[in-house]
């Protein structure tokens, strides 16, 4: 039997290297956990291969090594690193086989992976299969969806012909190993139901696709979502696809009285629209009615571009008292003067190591206790300073040394949506003007955080002057934020190729040690991600200054 062990060092469990003074009390009675993904059977072809599978040991013990064992000599290159890692050799007999690779952690109940391979091909033969589930159900607003499957024969690099039965699902590429499609919004009130026929030398392998019933309602939209007072808005109605605006009729929500098309409200203050046809009531329309102070969004400069850059999230849980903090900082400010990575996130320094501290804020304490307590249900759990996180659910307390390869793994090259936003202090109110653009249909949640630059605080293990200088201090959620929740407001459901605009007020609040002159805002744009049990995921962030604009970002 051949054994192999790797520190833990390499699958990123960092150990503490600073206990927080009042917030946190490790838990030195949770049981270690490994847990692998995807989990279950891995099947393999009769040509064999390479596998790479992820993993993690939840509530590590310090000291202890993962060990990884297998009872089959074909199962070879055996590698416990960032990730699992083995080859399987080819199968040359007519029987199917089973192999087993067994994780080992002490304390913990050992993970045992499966490794099914099909029996060897005679010349000649065609062996199609789909290994992702057969049917797949959507709801009527359609997305997209992924099959993967196994084609076995003597040509290298060979696809499978696919097709479908319906105009409904269109097939958007064939790879090696996997069909990528879209299911369109059904605007149909019964279920439907479709195939994807994937097609090789006479071989065939059929995939189910069913779409929930449409609820048909009419559609009320705006040619904006926030005017200025005394600007005219227009409204448009549809109702399955046609435009039935003539016939439609618009009321004010609260009043029940019906309004003209266009329409000029003369106050400010949020108003609520809704529509009639056919005998059906539209959902909602809110407008925001904004003061004529509100900042101008910047302009988009590719208007008719989708293809955006992602500015992921990192916080770095930090604290001036943290005497190993400065080694997280450092890893980053490196990172911020790297020209391949510069771009690619912004940072939020959350301080709440000690309450004494002047960078410290109750909602910097709220979001140890968040990243602490949701995300770390699958992800290795907070337990010292420093840690930096990643998004919202992609927690990981990255050591120093691993956090450009956590930026690689983390990064999208094509978010699916890009935020821009213009902000300002006016007459004790921040008034922030947001714009989110989407390239698929979605709904969005919308944090706004406060930040502040320029504390001067005497940094523990501080090594060089820099070090006592502190930016982007997190201050203040305007959004809200829970220990269960950081993702803020609901910003509300942008259709595809298409952008939305809010404005919003927020009282200003300023402690006595902040200093509001020296503040900025990070927006942050979430959406449901079925990862993660639908719970809301970072797509984007973008840093602005009062007084600033920071527009769309593409690459």
């Amino acid at each position: 039997m051949r054994r192999l062990f790797a520190p833990l060092s390499l699958v990123g469990l960092m150990l503490a290297a600073c206990e927080p003074t009042e917030q946190v009390t490790p838990n030195e009675t949770l049981t270690p956990e490994i847990t692998v993904t995807p989990s279950g059977i891995v099947t393999m072809p009769a040509a064999g291969g390479d596998v790479e599978l992820s993993y993690l040991v939840l509530n590590p013990t310090e000291g202890v090594e993962l060990e990884a064992t297998t009872d089959s000599e074909w199962i070879t290159n055996l590698v416990v690193g960032e990730k699992l890692t083995f080859s399987v050799g080819r199968n040359h007999d007519d029987a199917q086989r089973i192999g087993i690779v067994t994780l080992h952690y002490a304390g913990a109940e050992d993970l045992s992976i499966a490794v099914q391979q099909n029996e060897a091909l005679a010349s000649g033969d065609v062996r199609l299969s789909i290994t992702s589930e057969r049917k797949t159900i959507f709801e009527a607003t359609g997305g997209s969806g992924k099959i993967t499957y196994m084609l076995e024969c003597d040509e290298e690099g060979a696809t499978p012909e696919v097709t479908s039965d319906v105009e409904w699902i269109t097939i958007d590429s064939v790879e090696a190993g996997s069909v990528n499609y879209t299911v369109a919004r059904s605007i149909v009130e019964e279920r439907r139901t479709g195939h994807i026929t994937l097609s090789y030398s006479g071989k065939s392998a059929e995939a189910t696709i069913e779409q929930k019933a449409a609820e048909l309602l009419p559609i009320l939209t705006a040619n904006s979502t926030s005017i200025r007072c005394g600007e005219s808005i227009t409204f448009s109605v549809t109702y399955a696809d046609e435009d039935v605006t003539a016939e439609a009729t618009i009321y004010d929500y609260y009043i029940k009285s019906e309004v003209t098309n266009p329409y000029t409200p003369t106050e400010v203050a949020e108003r609520v629209f809704y529509a009639t046809y056919n005998n059906r009531t539209s959902k909602v329309l809110t407008v925001n009615v904004v003061p004529e102070y509100t900042p101008n969004l910047p302009e988009d400069t590719n208007p008719e571009s989708y293809d955006f850059n992602q500015r992921l999230l990192i916080v770095d849980h930090t604290g001036v008292g943290c005497g190993y903090c400065p080694n997280m900082k450092a890893a980053l400010k490196a990172l911020e003067e790297n020209v391949e990575y510069a771009h690619k996130f912004n940072i939020v320094y959350a301080y709440s190591f000690s309450q004494s501290e002047v960078c410290y804020s109750s909602a910097s304490n709220t979001f140890w206790n968040y990243y602490k307590e949701v995300c770390s249900t699958s992800y290795m759990p907070l337990t010292g300073y420093p840690s930096a996180t990643f998004n919202y659910c992609r927690n990981f307390a990255a050591a120093p040394g691993h956090m450009q390869s956590k930026i690689d793994e983390y990064w999208e090259e094509n978010p699916s949506a890009s935020v821009a936003l213009a902000a300002t202090i006016n007459d004790g109110k921040y008034t922030v003007n947001v714009e989110v653009k989407s390239a698929v249909a979605q709904n969005i949640h919308l944090a706004l955080w406060v930040l502040e630059d320029d504390i001067y605080a005497k940094q523990s293990g501080g090594y060089e002057e820099w070090m006592n200088n502190h930016h982007s201090v997190l201050r203040d959620c305007l959004t809200g934020a829970s220990k269960s929740d950081i993702s803020g407001i609901d910003f509300g459901y942008v259709q595809a190729g298409s952008t939305m605009s809010r404005v919003y007020q927020f009282d200003l609040f300023e402690a006595a040690k902040w200093n509001s002159d020296n503040f900025k805002l990070i927006a942050v744009i979430s959406s449901p991600n079925g990862e993660f049990d639908n719970s809301y995921e970072v797509i984007d962030t973008a840093m602005c200054e009062i007084d600033g604009t920071a527009a769309h970002d593409y690459r």
